[in-house]
């Protein structure tokens, strides 16, 4: 009788033992077909508003994706994963089945608890290694600005773009508050630089140097905020921008094929969202790294742009001709 109660409680602890291999699975959404669905698999296993999930990367973490971003951007997707990044992370080439086009996929997929959410909110990097656009896009915000991380998932996409990333966690993941910016959690990847979206913003800065490029954050806003706007452009700065800007074309461009549509940018006195706590933006503005959390920057580089949008604005669709007219 001993015996047989040892072999059933064995038996019970084995199946309990299985059923939680089987439940901590990889997360790497292969099923998604389209670059559009992979970035919506991506925000749907990200830790939510509330969720209390959001693990600050170390510095050996941090700078073991850059080492990885250093070789996507150079062409290169068979490197394989520093042994900091390997326990969570995968890289691997994906094919978009709309395209037929090849992209690189560096993405958080670890769910240790089998809770189908991943684990630390790292975010997910893609490649474009026949790019004709040195241009990086950025959904900083996914699930807080609603539908960006898809809009910008598609434009980087149907514009021949460089590079995409789409932060990791909701803004508002985290209970802990942000020692960068007191305002923030530490989850807000725009308010913070202790994590892979700064991470990455560092080795493309270092990875283009004085070549040309550039950096584009895709935002919402609430349809009541700027009320005067449906879209606001900035660099980051409130500061007018000069004859001949980037932004200033870009508004133009989005107004000859949207005529209707109410653009503002920094010195119209329509909108005040220009971005001046961005820590990417003032890094890309010339603040230096060590002080991106509290000085503003003075100037711009034009690199940087901040774009808010109302709700009814952020369909690629309509962004996308006016994005390549700005960068033919």
């Amino acid at each position: 009788m001993r015996f047989e109660r040892s072999i059933s409680l064995l038996l019970g602890a084995c199946a309990l033992m299985a059923s939680r291999t089987a439940a901590a699975a990889d997360l790497t959404c292969s099923s998604s077909t389209t670059l559009e669905a992979l970035a919506a698999c991506v925000r749907d296993q990200m830790p939510g508003r509330d969720s209390g999930i959001f693990v600050v990367p170390s510095s050996t973490q941090m700078s073991a994706w850059r080492s990885v971003i250093r070789a996507m951007m150079g062409g290169r997707c068979d490197t394989a994963l520093p042994s900091s990044l390997s326990s969570f992370a995968r890289i691997r080439l994906v094919r978009d089945a709309s395209n037929g086009r090849r992209y690189c996929v560096l993405m958080e997929v670890a769910d240790r608890n089998g809770d189908g959410i991943v684990d630390r909110g790292l975010g997910t990097f893609i490649v474009d290694a026949a790019a004709q656009r040195e241009l990086f896009h950025a959904a900083a915000h996914p699930i807080a600005d609603t539908g960006t991380e898809i809009q910008a998932v598609t434009i980087f996409k149907e514009t021949r773009s460089r590079s995409f990333m789409i932060a990791g966690a909701h803004r508002d993941a985290s209970f802990v508050e942000s020692n960068c910016q007191s305002s923030s959690a530490i989850s807000d990847a725009a308010h913070n630089v202790a994590n892979m979206l700064h991470a990455t913003y560092l080795e493309l800065a270092a990875y283009y140097g004085s070549r040309p490029w550039w950096a584009i954050q895709w935002h919402g806003m609430a349809p009541s905020t700027c009320a005067a706007v449906d879209v606001h452009l900035s660099h980051g700065v409130d500061v007018t921008p000069v004859e001949g800007d980037r932004i200033l074309r870009l508004k133009n461009k989005l107004l000859a094929y949207e005529p209707a549509w109410r653009v503002g940018v920094p010195g119209s006195g329509v909108c005040s969202l220009n971005a001046t706590t961005n820590v990417q933006g003032r890094l890309l503005n010339g603040v230096p790294s060590s002080r991106v959390c509290g000085s503003p920057a003075a100037s711009y580089s034009g690199r940087f742009i901040h774009i808010e949008q109302d709700p009814a604005f952020r369909d690629a669709d309509s962004w996308i001709p006016a994005v390549m007219d700005t960068w033919p």
